[in-house]
């Protein structure tokens, strides 16, 4: 049987995770933590898969090389036996080209004894891509944009 999850203990650690501070982020994981951020890893290096609580606070510490975070803003967060639900969304900086980033971002994490034990985090990957490159994707050539008045039924 799963552990019950206070909210006050995933609103502190997003105060942590907020902070960008690896030390402080590392008091929520479990030393055996997974954490996955889906999206293309050769536009965002900020995605991968992490395996252990060292290579998840050593993932935090490296980011600032590539971003510079702003913020999270979280529209709902949600809290259920021990798991807990994010969708927001997170702004920062690319160093490389100075662009700001901004796109929508949901959390997916499960906690064990008060730490996390998997986080899976999934990006607008396409918004963020289009940011990141700073340009729109044609993903189908010569398509025609969708309309209010076709999709009507």
């Amino acid at each position: 049987m799963s552990q019950s999850l206070s909210r006050a203990l995933v609103e502190a650690f997003y105060e942590a995770y907020r902070s960008r501070d690896p030390q402080r982020i590392g008091e929520f994981l479990d030393d055996d933590v997974e954490w996955h951020i889906a999206g293309p890893v050769e536009v965002m290096q900020v995605c991968g898969h992490w395996q252990g609580k060292a290579a998840v606070i050593d993932r935090f510490a490296r980011i600032p090389q590539v971003i510079d975070f702003k913020k999270l803003d979280i529209a709902c967060l949600l809290v259920d036996g021990d798991r807990s639900a994010l969708f927001g969304r997170i702004t920062c900086r690319q160093i490389a080209s100075d662009r700001i980033i901004s796109h929508r971002v949901a959390h997916c994490g499960r906690y064990r004894s008060g730490k996390i034990v998997s986080m899976e985090i999934m990006n607008d990957s396409l918004d963020a891509v289009e940011q990141y490159i700073g340009h729109p994707i044609k993903l189908v050539p010569d398509a025609a944009p969708l309309r209010d008045d076709v999709l009507a039924i």
